[in-house]
């Protein structure tokens, strides 16, 4: 590596030092912030589903919250107030009995797709596009469900409601059409989660609703709901100015030639982990390792226990990691029906520590793991619960 290169990362890393203490300090504290419920019973609230069952379970007069109308009735307030570019407004009264309904399909006659949540009415409704995951749109996402709703069903779309995470976030409207255009722009109302000085579902929303329950059962999760969304807000606005720095006209390049790097990186934390990993299997007894090259998998064999094998491996028919313990004794590893296998021998669904990974949160590629495979912490709980797999397998008794 150069000597400019060289002084160039090092100007940067010192340009780097303040905020990246600031961000140290603040997910610190972050992790202090208490008790959440949510932190606690999911690794899934990054999902935009996770978010949509608790807005939508809010919103229906219909749920076991007990408080009727109390929440729907605040929403509409909130864009109401939200809604400043026209006089539109939305009537409560054409949702007294409405339904709330997640996952609506829709299909204009050429492009199918799914309403995050629809508060329909007899006549009216609101369709509610949850962001809070920062997901891209897709193609025409609000046209389309314009010209079902519409021309369709014979609906009065009275707003449709855009909720990102990150209040720059704004919906892609480069290849809509100026009939969905000037119908959407005049009823569009974008709240993020969380902005200071602006409506935000935390404050607008929430927080209301928090106040004005009677029940407090819901009071206690809205409270922890609201808790969350702001530690997940926090998240992006405390990257900001990491990110204005890496991308300053003085330090692009060199943040250019870092993320370069990131593949070898990746790559090097990996074959360190493996190798402590499989130090650790060869000094158990009757264990056997080995490692796809190229598949990021791993698998561990026990000469007792012939037909059940531990593994890190990629799920190929919906292309998920997953890790744990399973039955090959009837079944190749592509196509096994993993519930089904389990059951069979009376065990629960997900035994023994068993992680499931969506494609976009990679099993290899999240910095937990990375952090974890890089100290030699990772290793060493791996071998742990491989042990105790397979004594599972003998305390049960299971073919082997």
């Amino acid at each position: 590596m150069s000597k400019l290169i060289i002084e160039k990362l090092e100007r940067l890393f010192k340009e780097l030092e303040v905020p990246l203490k600031k961000y140290e300090e603040y997910r610190e504290k972050r992790m202090a912030t208490g008790f959440n419920v949510f932190y606690l019973i999911s690794d899934y609230y990054y999902r935009e589903t996770f978010h949509s069952d608790i807005i939508a379970a809010l919103l229906s007069p219909k749920e076991r919250h007990g408080e009727g109308n109390l929440y729907i009735d605040l929403f509409i307030d909130m864009i109401n107030n939200a809604n400043t570019v026209s006089t539109y407004r939305i009537e409560k009264k054409n949702y007294k009995n409405c339904s709330v309904v997640k996952e609506f399909y829709t299909n204009d006659g050429s492009l199918t797709g799914r309403i995050d949540i629809l508060i329909k009415g007899e006549k009216n409704c609101i369709v509610i596009e949850n962001k809070l995951n920062n997901a891209p749109d897709t193609y025409q996402q609000l046209p389309k469900y314009y010209r079902d709703l519409t021309k369709k069903r014979g609906l009065v779309i009275d707003a449709f409601v855009y909720l990102p995470l990150d209040s720059q976030k704004k919906p892609d409207s480069s290849l809509w059409d100026e009939e969905s255009r000037n119908y959407i722009d005049e009823r569009l109302v974008i709240i993020p989660a969380y902005s200071v000085g602006h409506i935000n579902l935390v404050e607008s929303w929430l927080g209301p609703a928090e106040e004005k329950s009677n029940n407090n059962d819901v009071k206690f999760i809205i409270k922890q709901y609201k808790s969350l969304l702001n530690n997940l807000t926090m998240d992006i606005m405390d990257n900001k100015e990491i990110l204005d720095i890496l991308s300053s006209e003085g330090n692009f390049e060199t943040t250019i030639n870092i993320l370069s790097l990131q593949n070898d990186f990746v790559n090097k934390i990996k074959v360190e982990f493996i190798k402590d990993l499989q130090s650790r299997i060869d000094s158990l007894s009757g264990y056997a390792f080995s490692y796809g090259d190229g598949k990021d998998c791993f698998s561990i064999t026990n000469s007792q226990f012939p037909s059940w094998r531990f593994a890190i491996e990629r799920y190929s028919s919906n292309n998920q990691w997953w890790r744990g313990l399973y039955y090959a004794g009837e079944k190749t590893i592509d196509g096994v029906n993993w519930i089904e296998a389990w059951s069979k021998h009376g065990l629960k669904e997900y035994p023994l520590g068993w992680d499931y990974f969506e494609e976009e949160k990679g099993f290899w590629e999240k910095p937990q793991t990375l952090v974890v495979m890089r100290y030699g912490t990772f290793a060493s709980e791996i071998a742990l619960e491989i042990e105790e797999a397979f004594l599972e397998v003998e305390r049960q008794n299971l073919p082997r």
